[in-house]
């Protein structure tokens, strides 16, 4: 049960000494909305360290506001919007919009630690696998020197007692060693697990959110290399625990005995190996670069019929012995009159700079929209064309010591235009979406969309001025009210 939960339940002359703790600047209400976030944090070390402080600051506001942009009722929103008004004032330093150089430093050193510790987790499991290796060896060894001395005792027809002790120490230490190495086996293979779940996977998420933030205009998305070479580190421990696993087998091919832990403990271990490299070399297909067309390389994700566009997916693990001619194959959605016109098939390269990794890149792909069929229009949604989203799905499959995969990624959701006309209000869609939310393919995302912040608006602004110095700038936005009505507001501006 949660602290805020338990807190409820306490005794009514309890609850009034609560009700005083809590005053106008953070009321009780905010709270119980906050109420998962605040108690996943570590106050203690916030109320001893500034720059901890500093960050949970930044993340309460970031809080508040995303509650306060999901919450329905009126009255509670504007209220939440004063109180958050008010944390701003009384800490004038800290603000989301525009973080200054002491928030930019503590950014930096957060995410500089967080790297240094998925280092020192990767290193580790990597020298467990290596001893591991040895450990096999060792195993192996001893087993050819307990099969000497079996096969030596059979074939002298006497049987030694002291002989026989000594075979049975022998096969006991064999068998020690043997539940050890799968002990080791097994916490390698959770800390691998843990390491994805907890680490791995959210970098990922974090990398492709702030591709997301690049697309419109924001700060260059780096760390494509790292979480490569994360990826693969982690692989070559799986591929390679899933060797020694086999070594062990091919060992009680040789020499075997009642309750012998390898061919009870393998099926179940082999299967958590497998199901691990599976899902990992899955969430390794990537698209880095989304699609853009040569004519506008500083608007991606708007696709003009007629107008050629490229796209580049990539492999973010160097895999042993597959097939090189990985081919992968792209395809557009279904949900208006579109169709790819150009090869939308190609084989993956292995690019030097990548260090061995496999990526493509589709430099021509083109669309066309389809013919009418019996003179009708094919069937279109209530939204405009500009606010319609699309996406680019990949696919490819391959196998790889034994094991299918099937890879698919997809872009970021696109707007198709058939007039450049139309081209301020795709990119007003385009913004809108990669501003406000970070799931990777909502395409019914403009049905309803939610508000932005002036403080989220103001940096999209900042961005676009900075991106296009000495020229006449439009930009268009999205505007949800109440109703089901939208408003589009053009600011023009000339950037000396």
């Amino acid at each position: 049960m949660s602290q805020w939960k338990q807190i409820q339940q306490l005794e009514i002359r309890l609850l009034e000494h609560v009700d005083y703790l809590y005053d106008d600047n953070f009321p009780m209400d905010i709270r119980q909305g906050l109420s998962s976030w605040i108690e996943s944090r570590d106050w203690d070390i916030a109320a001893n360290d500034e720059s901890m402080a500093v960050v949970l600051f930044t993340d309460l506001l970031s809080q508040l506001d995303q509650v306060r942009s999901q919450e329905q009722n009126f009255l509670q929103r504007h209220n939440m919007k004063i109180i958050q008004q008010q944390l701003q004032v009384s800490h004038p330093s800290f603000t989301l919009s525009c973080p200054g150089p002491l928030e930019k430093s503590l950014q930096n050193s957060v995410a500089s630690e967080r790297q240094k510790n998925m280092d020192n987790r990767v290193g580790i499991i990597r020298t467990s696998v290596q001893l591991m290796d040895q450990a096999v060896k060792y195993i192996g060894d001893m087993q050819e020197d307990f099969d000497f001395r079996y096969k030596t005792l059979q074939s002298q027809g006497a049987v030694m007692k002291q002989e026989i002790t000594r075979l049975q120490e022998m096969l006991n230490r064999l068998d020690f060693k043997r539940k050890e190495i799968l002990s080791k086996m097994g916490v390698v293979i959770k800390e691998i697990d843990d390491l994805m779940t907890s680490q791995l996977n959210p970098e990922l998420q974090d990398w492709k959110r702030r591709q997301q933030i690049a697309a419109i205009g924001g700060p260059l998305v780096t760390g494509l290399d790292q979480l490569q070479s994360w990826f693969t580190l982690t692989a070559q421990s799986l591929f390679q625990i899933k060797h020694q696993l086999d070594k062990l087998v091919e060992l009680v091919v040789k020499v075997t005995y009642e309750s012998d832990p390898i061919p009870l403990q393998k099926p179940q271990m082999e299967e958590r190996i497998n199901y691990l490299i599976y899902h990992l070399i899955k969430s390794s297909f990537v698209v880095e670069k989304q699609p853009c067309m040569a004519t506008h390389p500083q608007k991606p994700l708007i696709i003009k019929t007629g107008v050629q566009f490229t796209t580049k997916v990539r492999l973010l693990v160097k895999l042993p012995e597959v097939d090189y001619q990985l081919k992968v194959k792209t395809t557009f959605d279904k949900s208006r009159q579109f169709f790819i016109l150009t090869n939308n098939t190609k084989a993956m390269d292995i690019e030097d700079y990548s260090n061995g990794c496999l990526s493509v890149e589709f430099r021509h792909l083109q669309l066309k929209e389809k013919k009418y069929i019996n003179g009708t229009k094919g069937s279109e949604g209530l939204l405009s064309v500009t606010e319609e989203l699309h996406s680019l799905s990949f696919e490819a499959c391959f196998t790889v010591q034994g094991l299918t995969i099937d890879l698919e990624t997809s872009s970021l959701p696109l707007v198709v235009i058939s007039n450049v006309s139309q081209l301020p209000g795709g990119w007003a869609s385009v913004m809108w979406y990669n501003l406000l939310t970070d799931e990777p393919r909502n395409l019914a995302f403009f049905g309803n969309p939610p508000r932005a912040t002036w403080s989220q608006l103001s940096e999209v602004l900042s961005w676009q001025f900075s991106t296009t110095p000495g020229s006449n700038c439009a930009f268009y936005f999205l505007v949800k009210q109440e109703t089901l009505w939208t408003l589009y507001i053009r600011c023009e501006a000339s950037v000396e």
